[in-house]
């Protein structure tokens, strides 16, 4: 299988998670390409990918003007098509952490994740060690992994199009917050994690192990080849 890694952006060591990403799915046999040129989506190449992930945060900048000269970006149609082209052709999609403020000026990409940032209403938890509360019976994706803690930054309150059924969660002031879930859109899959702020989150084990699975998920793959032991 091959993996397109999408990657760069503000407040995020994404040089190097993307690196660690790479290194997770090359060891499950999936062969990754990382890149920071998101106008790959609307190129011919598009075809050689059966996985997009997205470990990036572009977006307009509009609520953060002091970001706004070096990372103001706007979705070109020609990737707007060339997203839902690969969803559309059966492809599937893995969505990190920051993933829910992108391509803010696309309102189709809410309906592609499920969810979003809403600026004002959505935050997020100091980076810590923080309880993920695994739902075992709620998605193949999580068969097997227990309940785990990870050194994350927390997100909570996304914005959701309609109910989700998270296959994880966690709680912050006394508040319960998705951090899995899945999705079809078309005849794609997509899978979002909020998990993945940083070095430290893409050492967790566990984490590791979902990164994987999710993979295999969105691309329709048997999760049945995933060889690390996920009860220890």
């Amino acid at each position: 299988m091959n993996a397109l890694i999408l990657s760069g952006g503000v407040a995020h060591p994404y040089e190097a998670t993307s690196e660690q990403l790479r290194e997770i799915l090359s060891g499950a046999g999936i062969q990754s390409e990382v890149t920071e040129d998101l106008d790959v989506l609307a190129s011919p190449r598009m075809e050689e990918f059966e996985l997009v992930v997205l470990n990036c945060v572009r977006w307009t900048c509009d609520q953060t003007p002091q970001w706004r000269d070096e990372w103001r970006y706007l979705m070109p149609e020609g990737n707007r098509e060339g997203m839902i082209h690969h969803l559309e052709s059966g492809r599937g999609v893995l969505a990190l952490h920051a993933a829910t403020i992108c391509f803010d000026d696309w309102p189709e990409f809410k309906r592609i994740i499920g969810g979003w940032w809403e600026w004002g209403h959505s935050g997020h938890a100091p980076y810590a060690r923080h309880r993920m509360r695994v739902h075992r019976n709620s998605h193949p994706i999580v068969q097997g992994v227990p309940d785990f803690s990870i050194m994350d930054e927390l997100y909570t309150d996304p914005r959701v199009l309609e109910p989700v059924n998270p296959a994880i969660t966690a709680e912050w002031e006394s508040r319960t917050h998705p951090i899995l879930w899945t999705r079809r859109y078309g005849r794609g899959r997509v899978c979002y994690c909020a998990l993945g702020h940083g070095i430290e989150s893409f050492e967790n084990e566990q984490f590791q192990q979902l990164i994987v699975r999710s993979s295999l998920w969105a691309t329709d793959r048997s999760l049945d080849t995933v060889s690390r032991d996920v009860s220890r």
